[in-house]
């Protein structure tokens, strides 16, 4: 305890006494390391997390039925959905109705009946449009034209990636058909059905399962694919409280809706591979902050060991008095700890004080989502253990290199 008390007060002297540039210098490496390590890896899983959010607001909700596996669609739907409409959890939900059809363009103007015909495989679901707009809100997301009107009969609204003006950035890896816009008529076959649907809007979203649709009425889906059973292929559910959908899912089992459906969260059925990406950028965003805390600490190493080795006269002195060393060594570490915790301080304040709102507010903006800020507490709290760890190393190794010297040759500047 004794040499705590003066390893601590001979740590504060130094720290009063040093240069307040060279101070502030290092505590802003400091932050910097700790900004590394935080911000970096959360933009790189932001990225993933932004598209996860708008594949859960504009696709998938928070709880998904589906037919279950041994059945092709879910059973019972218009008694599902009176269940449904009964829960006060439940503020939203929609019902679809999804298959493949063939979508045609331009056959009107085809001269040569026997030249290649302008063909697309599609996928196609039908809704309830007001239901659908109050679940997902995707008529936001309208190019061009407008979306489905709730008594529209013989309109279609088109994904963007089934058309190759919006495709052609993508390259020639879909299925598209040209000179599309609102307004023009294209044909739908379903098997040996076929109908004409006047386009009525292009709809493009960073979710692929909305610019890869294709959107009609559930009555003309139904009359289409000759589905008089009513039964669909997918109702998805928005919950008042998120973090509570695995509550509702579980009430929903406790129902008995499960006969009828799988019943899953949007945890448990949203794609794998959103998970296996989110976890590779964690990874690289931890091997790139690594870089910045082994730089940190060489930083605080070479520090710590010029600022010893200037004092070693002082150091000989100390010992020659009566002073452990241990003290000594202490005095060094309370140095660095102070850097460290001063530095990660900052970070800390400036990522959950103005960055993680900042990135809400004005997400980055990125192909295939809108990224954010991604900075979980339990991880930062993690890995600031790791960077306070390393350089108190890094500040104890200069000092028990420089302490351990014979003290006579310390206090006559011998090497």
């Amino acid at each position: 305890m004794r040499s705590l008390r003066i390893g601590l007060l001979l740590g504060l002297r130094q720290i009063q006494r040093a240069n307040f540039w060279t101070t502030g210098l290092i505590i802003f490496v400091m932050m910097l390391t700790f900004l590394n390590l935080i911000a970096v890896s959360g933009i790189l899983v932001g990225l993933i997390a932004g598209a996860e959010a708008a594949v859960r607001e504009r696709s998938l909700g928070d709880i998904i039925l589906s037919p279950r596996d041994d059945e092709d669609h879910i059973l019972e739907t218009e008694a599902v959905e009176r269940q449904l409409s009964a829960f006060p959890e439940i503020i939203a939900y929609s019902v679809r109705y999804q298959g493949g059809g063939e979508l045609e363009a331009n056959y009107m103007e085809r001269r040569d009946l026997r030249g290649e015909r302008d063909i697309a495989a599609v996928s196609v679901t039908g809704i309830d449009v007001e239901r659908e707009l109050a679940m997902t809100g995707i008529n936001r997301d309208i190019v061009a034209g407008e979306f489905l009107a709730p008594d529209d009969e013989g309109y279609i609204v088109l994904g963007a990636l089934y058309t190759e003006e919006y495709a052609s950035n993508f390259g020639d890896i879909f299925e598209t058909v040209s000179g599309v816009e609102p307004g023009d008529t294209v044909r739908l076959t379903i098997g040996e059905v076929s109908k004409e649907f006047v386009v009525k809007g292009i709809l493009q979203s960073k979710v692929d399962e909305v610019s890869l649709n294709t959107y009609i009425p559930e009555r003309e889906f139904r009359r289409l694919f000759g589905r008089i059973d009513r039964n669909a292929d997918q109702i998805v559910i928005r919950v008042e409280e998120p973090a509570r959908n695995d509550e509702v899912k579980a009430a929903l089992v406790g129902l008995g809706l499960e006969r009828q459906a799988k019943i899953q969260t949007y945890e448990e059925g949203k794609p794998k591979f959103i998970t296996d990406i989110k976890n590779t950028m964690n990874l690289l965003g931890t091997f790139i902050g690594s870089i910045g805390i082994v730089v940190a600490s060489i930083t605080i190493f070479i520090i710590v060991f010029i600022n010893a080795l200037s004092r070693q006269r002082q150091i000989g002195i100390l010992k020659g008095i009566g002073i452990d060393r241990r003290a000594i060594e202490l005095a060094y570490v309370m140095q660095a700890a102070f850097y460290a915790l001063a530095g990660s301080a900052l970070g800390a304040l400036l990522t959950y004080g103005f960055l993680l709102g900042y990135f809400e507010r004005n997400p980055i903006k990125f192909p295939f989502s809108d990224g954010i800020l991604v900075a979980d507490p339990e991880e930062t709290a993690l890995r600031f253990v790791v960077l306070f760890t390393i350089t108190l190393f890094a500040g104890f190794l200069p000092a028990w290199l420089i302490v351990r010297k014979n003290t006579l040759n310390s206090i006559l500047g011998r090497k």
